[in-house]
């Protein structure tokens, strides 16, 4: 699929006005609204990750094994998703089938760059190591979701993984204009409630009793979200904590996400 959400976004920016040590975020007008395109896959190279659509002849098998499906782990990865066991490559294309069904959904596909992207990205070598899918897509009143996330061990707890999260929200809330990006999780899944977090998403509230599970488990959905009159801060932030100067000879973290602001 072809990448057309390259639109402007028709509201005004948004107006910060301090208050003391706190500032308040003015939403943005909507006297010029008008319903965006549905979401699309998204083609975007950073310095650590590419985000490319999902290719299903091609990319499913690399997603098997990125994700572990042949070495028997891949559905203790998943299991959040609340879906059946996958017991094959048939399977994942299916379920990956059912997530772009509906129209506004679709898979992005996460490819590893195996050194710092200059800009030139024609002769990087490129490791598939996850996906995520925009889902849940109501392009009339703007709001997406980012669901059915996997990020394999290979890009787990990297820069990658934070960049992927990155050029995802810039990709909706500024190249489509959207004006809400959501992301739900099982209250009990730590390291997705954390994501979130530190992604720059902010907490709503937890529906309890809000789903069965395909395993017949109960699910209570914790809900975030991340909105447009924020995402000027968010990138700030995210671009702040990815630059390369916060790392040293040896990779590591200068600061935490954290000193960059919230």
């Amino acid at each position: 699929a072809q990448d057309t959400c390259n639109v402007v976004n028709s509201a005004e920016s948004p107006r910060i006005i301090p208050l003391g040590p706190k500032t308040k975020m003015v939403p943005l007008s909507l006297e010029n609204w008008v319903p965006r395109p549905p979401m699309t896959p998204l083609s975007a190279t950073g310095r650590y990750v590419r985000v490319e659509p999902l290719n299903m002849d091609s990319d499913v098998p690399l997603l098997w094994d990125a994700l572990g499906g042949n070495d028997g782990t891949l559905n203790e990865l998943v299991k959040w998703w609340g879906w059946k066991d996958l017991e094959s490559q048939d399977d994942l294309k299916g379920l990956l089938e059912m997530i772009e069904e509906p129209e506004g959904c679709c898979v992005n596909v996460f490819r590893l760059l195996a050194t710092n992207n200059d800009g030139n990205d024609d002769d990087v070598e490129m490791t598939v190591a996850g996906m995520a899918s925009y889902i849940a897509t109501n392009a009339d009143n703007g709001v997406t979701e980012v669901g059915f996330v996997a990020h394999g061990p290979a890009m787990q707890r990297t820069r990658a993984s934070t960049e992927a999260h990155y050029l995802l929200a810039k990709h909706a809330l500024e190249d489509c204009g959207y004006r809400r990006l959501e992301w739900k999780c099982d209250k009990n899944n730590g390291p997705s409630n954390r994501a979130a977090q530190r992604y720059g998403y902010s907490y709503e509230g937890s529906f309890r009793n809000h789903r069965v599970t395909a395993k017949k488990k109960n699910r209570d959905t914790c809900w975030y979200s991340m909105i447009d009159s924020e995402w000027s801060r968010r990138k700030e932030r995210l671009d702040g904590w990815l630059d390369p100067s916060n790392f040293d000879e040896n990779g590591l973290q200068v600061q935490k996400i954290e000193a960059f602001g919230s």
